[in-house]
């Protein structure tokens, strides 16, 4: 085989996911609506735990899929694309959407690209009262303008290697230790070209959606920048209305920060007290 086949061949001993990567299910007692969950790139649902707390607390629903080779190792990643996370987004949605009678979404980073995807189909469904779509730093624009060349320079470096340390906040951790060796210490720019695809498609099918758009950003972001929530308040049109919140002094990882608790609220105030039977 060769260099570029074992680059991208799945790992010959399926490697399991993480305990805190394992999706994350919730179903309070006489919910009659769901929200679903979606967490970011190389990143995995136990992320976005604190918001699911927060909004079964509140009456809801709740479902957080992983999705494929995420929350694993780098070679189970590199042999996914960005149609195998959109994939199983949507197939989350139709799950909780035979459960329950309306499912609203949650979408940190390019998890909000990928609720946007959805958010989109659910438009053809003509729903009478549009659902709620909440979106932590959505990556409709990103700090770093090499993402945009990603799927250039991926046909001749698929992986250019740094041996990045593990960030001093990180090195307790041993999960956040894990993630960042198989995911974060090298440029997997092959896998950002396919963020990179899933961002242009997001951006085109924006316009579409017609929910109610909750957008919360951090001021101190340094992937996504805050007038994010400029873009998506112009591009969303058809969207029932727009709302925006900022966390100050917040990074890119408020969801599952010191900030968490705070963007938890943000995302249940809008949401309201989830209906019970």
């Amino acid at each position: 085989m060769s260099g570029r086949g074992r680059l991208f061949a799945a790992p010959s001993h399926p490697v399991p996911p993480l305990r805190a990567a394992l999706p994350i299910r919730k179903d309070p007692p006489g919910a009659t609506e769901a929200v679903l969950l979606l967490h970011g790139f190389t990143g995995h649902p136990g992320e976005l735990s604190i918001q699911a707390e927060a909004i079964a607390a509140a009456g809801y629903a709740v479902l957080a899929p992983r999705y494929p080779g995420h929350g694993t190792c780098r070679a189970d990643f590199l042999a996914t694309r960005a149609e195998d996370w959109a994939r199983r987004a949507l197939d989350a949605y139709l799950e909780l959407r035979a459960e329950y009678g309306r499912v609203h979404l949650l979408g940190h980073s390019m998890g909000g690209l990928l609720a946007t995807l959805v958010a989109a189909r659910k438009a053809e469904e003509d729903e009478r009262e549009p659902a709620r779509l909440i979106l932590f730093a959505p990556a409709f624009a990103l700090s770093r303008r090499a993402f945009a060349l990603a799927p250039l320079v991926a046909r001749f470096a698929p992986v250019i290697r740094h041996g990045r340390p593990v960030p001093e906040g990180e090195a307790g951790d041993p999960d956040r230790v894990t993630l960042h060796r198989e995911y974060r210490s090298d440029d997997l720019v092959v896998m950002a070209a396919e963020l990179e695809w899933l961002r242009r498609r997001a951006c085109r099918l924006l316009p579409g959606v017609r929910s109610h758009i909750l957008v919360v950003v951090g001021e101190r972001d340094e992937t996504v920048p805050p007038e994010v929530a400029r873009f998506v308040a112009t591009r969303a049109q058809a969207a029932a209305s727009i709302e925006t919140r900022m966390l100050p002094g917040a990074g890119h990882v408020f969801p599952f920060d010191r900030d968490g608790a705070t963007a938890a609220a943000f995302a249940v105030d809008f949401l309201g007290p989830g209906p019970r039977r």
